[in-house]
Protein backbone atom coordinates (compact mmCIF):
# COMPACT_ATOMS: atom_id res chain seq x y z
CA UNK A 1 0.00 0.00 0.00
CA UNK A 2 1.56 3.35 -0.79
CA UNK A 3 1.46 6.31 2.02
CA UNK A 4 1.30 9.51 1.53
CA UNK A 5 3.08 12.44 4.27
CA UNK A 6 -0.75 14.01 5.27
CA UNK A 7 0.43 16.18 7.95
CA UNK A 8 3.06 18.05 4.69
CA UNK A 9 0.79 18.10 2.04
CA UNK A 10 -1.62 19.72 4.32
CA UNK A 11 1.08 22.39 5.36
CA UNK A 12 2.05 22.93 1.87
CA UNK A 13 -1.19 23.48 0.06
CA UNK A 14 -2.71 25.52 2.03
CA UNK A 15 -5.67 27.45 0.29
CA UNK A 16 -4.52 26.55 -3.42
CA UNK A 17 -6.88 24.42 -5.51
CA UNK A 18 -4.61 21.33 -4.74
CA UNK A 19 -5.37 21.69 -1.61
CA UNK A 20 -9.49 22.08 -2.19
CA UNK A 21 -9.41 18.79 -4.62
CA UNK A 22 -7.50 16.87 -2.19
CA UNK A 23 -10.09 17.68 0.95
CA UNK A 24 -12.88 16.33 -2.04
CA UNK A 25 -11.11 13.66 -2.41
CA UNK A 26 -10.85 12.50 1.33
CA UNK A 27 -14.18 13.31 1.49
CA UNK A 28 -15.05 11.21 -1.10
CA UNK A 29 -13.25 8.16 0.66
CA UNK A 30 -15.13 9.22 3.74
CA UNK A 31 -18.59 8.89 2.10
CA UNK A 32 -17.41 4.95 0.42
CA UNK A 33 -15.38 3.63 3.40
CA UNK A 34 -16.47 5.75 6.74
CA UNK A 35 -18.46 3.70 9.24
CA UNK A 36 -17.71 -0.04 7.25
CA UNK A 37 -18.41 -2.29 10.16
CA UNK A 38 -15.89 -4.85 10.69
CA UNK A 39 -17.19 -8.08 12.84
CA UNK A 40 -14.31 -10.11 14.69
CA UNK A 41 -13.67 -13.47 12.51
CA UNK A 42 -10.64 -15.65 13.76
CA UNK A 43 -8.17 -15.66 16.07
CA UNK A 44 -8.75 -12.90 18.70
CA UNK A 45 -7.45 -11.71 22.52
CA UNK A 46 -5.38 -14.09 24.10
CA UNK A 47 -4.56 -16.48 20.91
CA UNK A 48 -2.69 -13.69 19.51
CA UNK A 49 0.64 -11.90 20.54
CA UNK A 50 3.14 -8.85 19.12
CA UNK A 51 6.83 -9.13 17.30
CA UNK A 52 7.84 -6.20 18.36
CA UNK A 53 10.24 -3.56 16.93
CA UNK A 54 9.59 -3.48 13.22
CA UNK A 55 8.42 0.28 11.95
CA UNK A 56 5.88 -0.26 9.66
CA UNK A 57 6.44 -3.76 8.36
CA UNK A 58 4.24 -3.69 5.46
CA UNK A 59 5.42 -7.04 3.11
CA UNK A 60 7.41 -9.93 4.18
CA UNK A 61 8.64 -13.08 2.64
CA UNK A 62 8.60 -17.10 4.03
CA UNK A 63 11.46 -19.24 4.06
CA UNK A 64 9.14 -22.51 4.10
CA UNK A 65 12.55 -24.52 4.57
CA UNK A 66 14.41 -22.98 7.12
CA UNK A 67 11.56 -21.61 9.06
CA UNK A 68 12.45 -17.72 8.79
CA UNK A 69 10.50 -14.55 7.88
CA UNK A 70 11.85 -11.70 5.95
CA UNK A 71 10.26 -8.41 6.73
CA UNK A 72 10.37 -5.44 4.69
CA UNK A 73 10.21 -2.33 7.33
CA UNK A 74 10.27 1.53 7.24
CA UNK A 75 8.60 3.97 9.42
CA UNK A 76 6.24 6.07 7.14
CA UNK A 77 4.47 8.30 9.87
CA UNK A 78 8.25 10.38 9.81
CA UNK A 79 9.22 12.15 7.20
CA UNK A 80 12.64 11.33 5.53
CA UNK A 81 13.24 8.00 7.19
CA UNK A 82 14.83 5.19 5.70
CA UNK A 83 14.53 1.42 6.04
CA UNK A 84 15.65 -1.55 6.77
CA UNK A 85 15.13 -5.38 6.14
CA UNK A 86 14.75 -7.90 8.98
CA UNK A 87 14.80 -11.31 9.47
CA UNK A 88 12.74 -13.68 12.23
CA UNK A 89 13.50 -17.01 13.24
CA UNK A 90 9.88 -18.62 13.31
CA UNK A 91 11.60 -22.07 14.73
CA UNK A 92 11.62 -19.59 18.34
CA UNK A 93 7.83 -19.59 18.08
CA UNK A 94 5.73 -18.73 20.05
CA UNK A 95 7.73 -15.47 20.64
CA UNK A 96 10.54 -14.67 18.14
CA UNK A 97 12.17 -12.00 17.81
CA UNK A 98 13.30 -9.64 14.73
CA UNK A 99 16.79 -9.29 13.78
CA UNK A 100 18.17 -6.45 11.56
CA UNK A 101 19.60 -8.39 8.15
CA UNK A 102 23.21 -7.62 8.05
CA UNK A 103 23.83 -6.31 5.22
CA UNK A 104 24.31 -2.58 4.01
CA UNK A 105 21.36 -1.01 2.69
CA UNK A 106 21.96 1.06 -0.20
CA UNK A 107 21.86 4.86 0.66
CA UNK A 108 17.98 6.23 1.12
CA UNK A 109 16.49 2.65 0.96
CA UNK A 110 12.61 2.95 1.77
CA UNK A 111 11.77 -0.66 1.00
CA UNK A 112 8.41 -1.27 0.11
CA UNK A 113 7.16 -5.41 -1.64
CA UNK A 114 9.48 -7.72 -1.47
CA UNK A 115 10.14 -11.32 -2.86
CA UNK A 116 12.51 -14.34 -2.01
CA UNK A 117 14.10 -16.58 -4.06
CA UNK A 118 15.79 -20.06 -3.52
CA UNK A 119 17.08 -21.45 -6.74
CA UNK A 120 19.65 -24.00 -6.46
CA UNK A 121 22.64 -22.13 -4.89
CA UNK A 122 21.08 -18.69 -5.08
CA UNK A 123 19.49 -17.45 -1.79
CA UNK A 124 18.03 -13.83 -3.19
CA UNK A 125 15.81 -11.02 -1.63
CA UNK A 126 14.60 -8.60 -3.87
CA UNK A 127 13.06 -5.59 -2.51
CA UNK A 128 11.28 -2.63 -4.13
CA UNK A 129 12.79 0.87 -2.99
CA UNK A 130 11.45 4.69 -3.12
CA UNK A 131 14.67 6.48 -3.02
CA UNK A 132 12.69 9.17 -4.65
CA UNK A 133 9.13 8.91 -3.99
CA UNK A 134 7.35 10.31 -6.58
CA UNK A 135 10.74 10.43 -9.35
CA UNK A 136 13.06 7.22 -9.05
CA UNK A 137 12.40 3.64 -7.70
CA UNK A 138 14.25 0.95 -7.83
CA UNK A 139 14.58 -2.85 -6.49
CA UNK A 140 17.14 -3.88 -4.55
CA UNK A 141 18.59 -7.17 -4.63
CA UNK A 142 20.55 -8.99 -1.87
CA UNK A 143 22.31 -11.73 -1.96
CA UNK A 144 23.22 -14.64 0.79
CA UNK A 145 26.18 -16.29 0.04
CA UNK A 146 27.94 -19.62 0.63
CA UNK A 147 29.43 -18.35 3.77
CA UNK A 148 25.73 -17.29 4.86
CA UNK A 149 26.85 -13.47 4.89
CA UNK A 150 24.44 -11.15 3.14
CA UNK A 151 25.21 -9.04 0.36
CA UNK A 152 23.70 -6.11 -1.75
CA UNK A 153 24.68 -7.28 -5.12
CA UNK A 154 22.93 -4.99 -7.47
CA UNK A 155 20.04 -2.65 -8.29
CA UNK A 156 16.86 -2.81 -11.65
CA UNK A 157 15.50 0.45 -12.63
CA UNK A 158 13.76 1.42 -15.52
CA UNK A 159 10.91 4.12 -16.58
CA UNK A 160 8.45 1.48 -16.73
CA UNK A 161 8.60 1.12 -12.67
CA UNK A 162 6.59 4.53 -12.67
CA UNK A 163 5.31 3.56 -8.60
CA UNK A 164 5.87 0.13 -8.07
CA UNK A 165 3.83 -1.23 -5.46
CA UNK A 166 4.63 -5.28 -4.97
CA UNK A 167 6.80 -7.48 -7.21
CA UNK A 168 7.05 -11.60 -7.56
CA UNK A 169 10.31 -13.02 -8.60
CA UNK A 170 9.97 -16.70 -10.40
CA UNK A 171 14.02 -16.29 -11.67
CA UNK A 172 16.33 -14.03 -12.21
CA UNK A 173 15.03 -13.45 -15.62
CA UNK A 174 11.21 -13.20 -14.92
CA UNK A 175 9.90 -10.73 -13.02
CA UNK A 176 6.47 -9.34 -12.31
CA UNK A 177 5.85 -5.99 -11.22
CA UNK A 178 2.79 -3.97 -9.81
CA UNK A 179 2.88 -0.70 -10.30
CA UNK A 180 0.16 1.42 -7.88
CA UNK A 181 -0.36 4.47 -10.47
CA UNK A 182 1.17 5.16 -13.91
CA UNK A 183 3.61 8.09 -14.84
CA UNK A 184 3.31 11.24 -13.22
CA UNK A 185 4.18 12.65 -9.53
CA UNK A 186 1.77 12.90 -6.56
CA UNK A 187 -0.67 15.87 -7.91
CA UNK A 188 -1.43 13.28 -11.23
CA UNK A 189 -1.52 10.32 -8.80
CA UNK A 190 -4.41 11.94 -6.01
CA UNK A 191 -6.06 14.23 -8.39
CA UNK A 192 -7.00 12.46 -11.38
CA UNK A 193 -5.81 8.74 -10.84
CA UNK A 194 -7.30 8.34 -7.13
CA UNK A 195 -10.01 10.58 -7.62
CA UNK A 196 -11.78 9.89 -11.41
CA UNK A 197 -10.30 6.18 -11.02
CA UNK A 198 -8.31 6.35 -14.21
CA UNK A 199 -7.07 3.16 -15.05
CA UNK A 200 -2.66 3.64 -16.00
CA UNK A 201 -0.97 1.39 -13.12
CA UNK A 202 0.69 -1.01 -15.47
CA UNK A 203 2.35 -4.77 -14.83
CA UNK A 204 5.65 -4.11 -15.62
CA UNK A 205 7.63 -7.86 -16.88
CA UNK A 206 11.48 -8.08 -16.54
CA UNK A 207 13.34 -10.75 -18.95
CA UNK A 208 16.63 -10.59 -17.41
CA UNK A 209 17.67 -7.88 -20.40
CA UNK A 210 14.81 -5.50 -20.91
CA UNK A 211 11.68 -4.43 -18.90
CA UNK A 212 8.28 -4.19 -20.71
CA UNK A 213 4.03 -3.43 -19.61
CA UNK A 214 1.95 -6.85 -19.92
CA UNK A 215 -1.28 -4.71 -19.97
CA UNK A 216 -4.73 -4.82 -17.98
CA UNK A 217 -3.82 -1.77 -15.74
CA UNK A 218 -5.75 -0.75 -13.16
CA UNK A 219 -6.52 2.59 -11.70
CA UNK A 220 -4.40 1.46 -7.93
CA UNK A 221 -2.50 -2.03 -8.83
CA UNK A 222 -1.52 -3.59 -5.35
CA UNK A 223 -0.18 -7.14 -4.78
CA UNK A 224 0.82 -9.76 -7.37
CA UNK A 225 1.80 -13.45 -7.62
CA UNK A 226 2.76 -16.12 -9.89
CA UNK A 227 1.83 -19.64 -9.12
CA UNK A 228 0.99 -23.23 -11.17
CA UNK A 229 -1.60 -25.08 -10.42
CA UNK A 230 -1.25 -29.13 -10.23
CA UNK A 231 -1.69 -29.47 -14.20
CA UNK A 232 1.34 -26.99 -14.54
CA UNK A 233 -0.70 -24.35 -15.59
CA UNK A 234 0.67 -20.78 -14.99
CA UNK A 235 -1.81 -17.47 -13.54
CA UNK A 236 -0.89 -14.15 -12.55
CA UNK A 237 -2.87 -13.33 -9.52
CA UNK A 238 -3.06 -9.13 -8.65
CA UNK A 239 -4.77 -7.14 -6.26
CA UNK A 240 -6.73 -4.01 -7.19
CA UNK A 241 -7.16 -2.05 -4.33
CA UNK A 242 -10.24 0.52 -6.06
CA UNK A 243 -11.68 -2.47 -7.42
CA UNK A 244 -11.90 -4.33 -4.48
CA UNK A 245 -10.86 -7.38 -5.95
CA UNK A 246 -8.38 -9.45 -7.18
CA UNK A 247 -7.63 -10.71 -10.35
CA UNK A 248 -6.84 -13.60 -11.67
CA UNK A 249 -5.01 -14.21 -15.24
CA UNK A 250 -4.28 -17.38 -17.05
CA UNK A 251 -0.36 -17.35 -18.56
CA UNK A 252 -0.01 -18.18 -21.80
CA UNK A 253 3.74 -18.26 -23.76
CA UNK A 254 4.38 -16.38 -27.03
CA UNK A 255 8.64 -17.05 -27.48
CA UNK A 256 9.03 -17.53 -23.86
CA UNK A 257 7.21 -14.20 -23.11
CA UNK A 258 4.05 -14.35 -20.91
CA UNK A 259 0.69 -12.88 -22.77
CA UNK A 260 -2.22 -12.52 -19.79
CA UNK A 261 -5.55 -13.78 -20.76
CA UNK A 262 -8.92 -12.06 -20.06
CA UNK A 263 -8.69 -12.01 -15.85
CA UNK A 264 -11.31 -13.20 -13.78
CA UNK A 265 -12.37 -10.88 -11.34
CA UNK A 266 -12.51 -12.18 -7.91
CA UNK A 267 -15.05 -9.47 -6.10
CA UNK A 268 -14.36 -8.84 -1.83
CA UNK A 269 -15.75 -5.96 -1.11
CA UNK A 270 -12.43 -4.74 0.49
CA UNK A 271 -9.62 -2.44 -0.64
CA UNK A 272 -6.71 -5.73 -1.84
CA UNK A 273 -3.30 -5.74 -0.56
CA UNK A 274 -0.41 -8.22 -0.59
CA UNK A 275 -1.12 -12.34 -1.62
CA UNK A 276 0.64 -15.23 -0.19
CA UNK A 277 0.32 -18.57 -0.73
CA UNK A 278 -0.23 -21.70 1.59
CA UNK A 279 1.15 -25.03 1.52
CA UNK A 280 -1.88 -26.22 0.11
CA UNK A 281 -1.61 -23.53 -3.15
CA UNK A 282 -4.13 -21.00 -1.83
CA UNK A 283 -4.07 -17.16 -1.88
CA UNK A 284 -4.41 -15.61 1.28
CA UNK A 285 -4.88 -11.86 0.57
CA UNK A 286 -5.40 -8.79 3.04
CA UNK A 287 -8.03 -6.14 2.88
CA UNK A 288 -8.69 -3.01 4.06
CA UNK A 289 -12.48 -2.70 4.53
CA UNK A 290 -12.51 1.29 4.62
CA UNK A 291 -10.30 4.14 3.12
CA UNK A 292 -11.59 6.56 5.05
CA UNK A 293 -10.12 4.64 8.35
CA UNK A 294 -6.95 3.73 6.83
CA UNK A 295 -6.46 7.46 5.59
CA UNK A 296 -7.29 8.48 9.41
CA UNK A 297 -4.80 5.98 11.35
CA UNK A 298 -1.71 6.96 8.61
CA UNK A 299 -1.99 10.06 9.92
CA UNK A 300 -2.65 9.56 13.71
CA UNK A 301 -1.78 5.90 15.39
CA UNK A 302 -4.72 6.80 17.77
CA UNK A 303 -7.28 5.94 14.90
CA UNK A 304 -7.75 2.60 14.09
CA UNK A 305 -8.34 0.84 11.05
CA UNK A 306 -10.13 -2.18 10.04
CA UNK A 307 -7.60 -5.45 8.74
CA UNK A 308 -9.38 -8.28 6.55
CA UNK A 309 -7.78 -11.50 5.58
CA UNK A 310 -8.95 -13.83 2.80
CA UNK A 311 -8.39 -17.35 1.88
CA UNK A 312 -9.06 -18.21 -1.70
CA UNK A 313 -9.20 -21.19 -3.49
CA UNK A 314 -8.31 -22.45 -7.25
CA UNK A 315 -11.63 -23.16 -8.12
CA UNK A 316 -12.31 -18.97 -7.06
CA UNK A 317 -14.05 -19.40 -4.20
CA UNK A 318 -13.20 -17.51 -1.05
CA UNK A 319 -13.19 -17.44 3.01
CA UNK A 320 -12.65 -14.31 5.52
CA UNK A 321 -10.84 -15.85 8.01
CA UNK A 322 -9.64 -12.84 9.99
CA UNK A 323 -11.24 -9.86 10.51
CA UNK A 324 -10.37 -7.16 13.27
CA UNK A 325 -11.64 -3.84 13.83
CA UNK A 326 -8.01 -2.50 14.39
CA UNK A 327 -7.68 -3.20 17.98
CA UNK A 328 -5.87 -6.14 17.14
CA UNK A 329 -3.92 -4.80 14.13
CA UNK A 330 -4.75 -1.46 12.06
CA UNK A 331 -4.06 -1.24 8.45
CA UNK A 332 -2.63 -5.12 7.67
CA UNK A 333 -1.11 -5.32 4.53
CA UNK A 334 0.22 -9.22 4.23
CA UNK A 335 -0.69 -12.27 6.00
CA UNK A 336 0.33 -15.81 5.85
CA UNK A 337 -0.54 -19.16 7.49
CA UNK A 338 2.24 -21.34 9.04
CA UNK A 339 2.49 -24.67 11.06
CA UNK A 340 -0.38 -23.48 12.97
CA UNK A 341 0.14 -19.67 13.49
CA UNK A 342 -1.23 -16.77 10.99
CA UNK A 343 1.45 -14.18 10.79
CA UNK A 344 -0.06 -10.40 9.76
CA UNK A 345 1.97 -7.39 8.44
CA UNK A 346 0.51 -4.03 8.56
CA UNK A 347 1.90 -0.29 6.97
CA UNK A 348 2.24 1.78 10.42
CA UNK A 349 2.79 0.64 13.63
CA UNK A 350 5.77 -0.97 14.77
CA UNK A 351 4.65 -4.75 15.11
CA UNK A 352 3.38 -8.07 13.49
CA UNK A 353 0.46 -9.72 14.84
CA UNK A 354 1.09 -13.54 15.14
CA UNK A 355 -1.80 -15.87 16.14
CA UNK A 356 -2.77 -19.34 16.87
CA UNK A 357 -4.57 -20.42 13.28
CA UNK A 358 -6.43 -23.52 12.29
CA UNK A 359 -6.06 -23.43 8.71
CA UNK A 360 -8.80 -25.78 7.43
CA UNK A 361 -10.76 -26.25 4.35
Amino acid sequence: MKTFNLRKILRKCGNSPFFFLFTLYLGIQFTLGCGVDVKSIGPEGSSCSRIEGLPGPEDFALDTEEKILYVSSHERRIEDQTGKLFWIDLKQSPTPQPKELPVQFPPEFRPHGISLLKNGSSYRIYAISHPKLYSRHTIEIFERNRDRKWLHVGTLTDPLLTSPNDLFVVSENEIYVSNDHGVGGMARYLLWDDLFGFKRAEISYYDGKTWSNLGHPLSFGNGILHRKDGNGNEFLYRSGYSDRSVFRFKIRRENGKPVLGEPEKIYLNSGTDNLETDSKGRIFVTGHGSSYQFLRHMKNSEYNAPTQVFRISEDGSYKEVFSNQGNLISAGSTAIPFENRLYIAQVFDPFLLNCEFKNED
